[in-house]
């Protein structure tokens, strides 16, 4: 966009959408980017089904992956960075005559940063943030999906087979290898559902860096779960737009209508 451009679409636009993802490891089968890839094919596909009523900004691709940092290419920030950063967008999002965003968030490490930056947008900008991340989305059908894998959503049967769907090109499908899990397994605090929080670096986890069965990832198996995700989120989404509470009975199922209004995305979607 122009700066031209930019005005008329934020004039027309009622809700900003914010991709953010990593820069980390992800196994010896996805690209460093995934999590940034992944976050922007969802705000892209939520943006033209929005159409002229969202603006969508430029990814975020750094956040917080300090757990990641001994396996290589790992970038990170620290919390109070990201947080800072997420705050600094959302006020020159207001400027723009802005008052709500959505972040399409594709890690998990990011979700307490912007959860925070969420409730202080809410507090001193009067802004109304909300964090949209594919695995709460899928929520009902990951599980399923998943058959049973414990320390699984990362470069795991559901990360690569979304990455397939979404973009192939993140996958080296000769390098999928099962996950080399390390350490006994901890019912208070192994993903994904534990009782504890405890940080733990990914390390003391796996060798290879990725976690559950790589090698079950499909493209069906991604197209399901990407269904899923796409429906709660464009459901959100339309009544986040009006600012009335979301029912989860309204949401529009996997074959609701696109529209394609390329003018109102402020980055390159090649």
């Amino acid at each position: 966009m122009t700066t031209v451009e930019a005005r008329d679409a934020f004039r027309t636009a009622r809700v900003a959408i914010l991709p953010i993802g990593a820069t980390e490891q992800h196994g010896p089968h996805l690209e460093l980017r995934t999590d940034t890839a992944i976050a922007s094919r969802l705000a892209c596909r939520l943006a033209e089904a929005l159409g002229r009523d969202a603006v969508l900004l430029p990814e975020v691709s750094y956040g917080l992956s300090e757990h990641h940092l001994d396996f290589s290419g790992t970038l990170t920030l620290r919390p109070s960075t990201l947080r800072a950063l997420l705050l600094d967008i959302f006020e020159s999002v207001r400027v723009n005559g802005i008052q709500r965003v959505m972040v399409i968030n594709g890690h998990g490490g990011n979700i307490d940063a912007v959860r925070l930056a969420a409730r202080e947008a809410l507090r001193d900008l009067e802004m109304h943030v909300a964090q949209l991340m594919w695995a709460q989305l899928g929520k009902d059908v990951i599980p399923r999906e998943a058959g049973g894998s414990w320390r699984r959503n990362h470069a795991c049967e559901i990360e690569t087979s979304i990455a397939m769907v979404l973009d192939d090109s993140l996958v080296r499908h000769d390098k999928i290898v099962p996950a080399q899990l390390k350490s006994p397994r901890d019912a208070f605090t192994e993903p994904t559902n534990a009782y504890v929080d405890l940080p733990i670096w990914f390390d003391a986890w796996t060798a290879s860096g990725s976690l559950g069965d790589p090698t079950r990832a499909s493209v069906d198996r991604g197209a399901r779960i990407i269904d899923a995700v796409a429906s709660n989120a464009l459901a959100f989404a339309r009544q986040f737009v009006e600012g009335r509470p979301a029912q989860k009975d309204e949401r529009s199922g996997p074959h609701a209508s696109i529209s394609t209004d390329s003018q109102h995305v402020m980055e390159d979607r090649s």
